[in-house]
């Protein structure tokens, strides 16, 4: 049994394709294209998801490796899989702005932690409501709903396919809104308590000027804002549900599923 050069590549891309599509979601997906999760679990996890995946796709078009045609069709599968990873990485990122527009009401700005998730200096607070979203994430199966668009993908785009185009950069354009409208909707709560709060003490400063308003306004605002955030929890995980079935939506929209 003999077989050509042209079956056998065609063979080896069958599994290089899906490999490139699932690398690119990996590489920006939230938890699991994590920079905490090590460079080589990702590897393994993005190969056996290949494995997985790979035999129920439709077979690719042969395309002759190291021309024009191949490497604009590697750069389609990138982008494809970045921007599945985008949507949802945009619902987190709002969680981070909410957690940044608390601590500045608490006067706890200046306290800085680096996030693993995100490779970058973060707030406590943020800290704090990044972990409750990851929680909320995994427990409510946002992982496996997260394959299952991306297996999806590979049937209304398949490779060898037009790839985005103009209307679907558009609506991850206007997506990018979410970030804020999530974060002002996550942290308006105890930001505008916060205010009320911080009003109050000033009033209380003119009044009676011996009170310092560091010695006694920050930890009444700091007391204050750890209460208000225990009773804003529901509501994050009111918003942040919403904002996760608004980004499975947009992925069913765009890519199938």
């Amino acid at each position: 049994m003999t077989f050509s050069d042209a079956q056998i590549i065609g063979w080896l891309e069958s599994w290089f394709w899906p490999l490139v599509r699932i690398g690119g979601v990996l590489a920006i997906a939230p938890v699991l294209g994590a920079r905490v999760v090590p460079v080589r679990i990702r590897v393994v996890l993005t190969v056996l998801l290949t494995l997985v995946m790979a035999p129920t796709m439709p077979t690719p078009p042969y395309l002759a490796p190291f021309e024009a045609g191949w490497w604009l069709e590697i750069g389609k599968q990138m982008v494809i899989g970045v921007a599945m990873g985008f949507v949802l990485m945009l619902v987190f990122e709002a969680v981070v702005m909410a957690g940044e527009l608390i601590a500045y009401g608490m006067g706890l700005s200046f306290a800085q932690l680096v996030d693993p998730l995100r490779g970058a200096g973060t707030p406590v607070v943020g800290q704090l409501l990044m972990v409750l979203g990851t929680l909320l994430f995994l427990s409510t199966g946002g992982h496996l709903r997260l394959i299952e668009a991306l297996h999806a993908s590979f049937v209304s785009m398949p490779v060898g396919g037009p790839g985005l185009n103009a209307d679907n950069f558009l609506a991850l354009a206007r997506w990018g809104g979410s970030l804020f409208a999530g974060g002002v909707q996550i942290g308006l709560p105890v930001v505008i308590a916060l205010l009320l709060v911080n009003l109050a003490f000033g009033v209380m400063s003119r009044s009676a000027p011996a009170l310092s308003a560091l010695s006694v306004g920050f930890p009444i605002a700091l007391a204050a804002g750890l209460v208000l955030l225990r009773f804003s929890l529901p509501g994050l995980a009111a918003v942040m549900s919403r904002m996760l079935d608004d980004s499975y939506a947009l992925l069913a929209t765009l890519f199938g599923g």
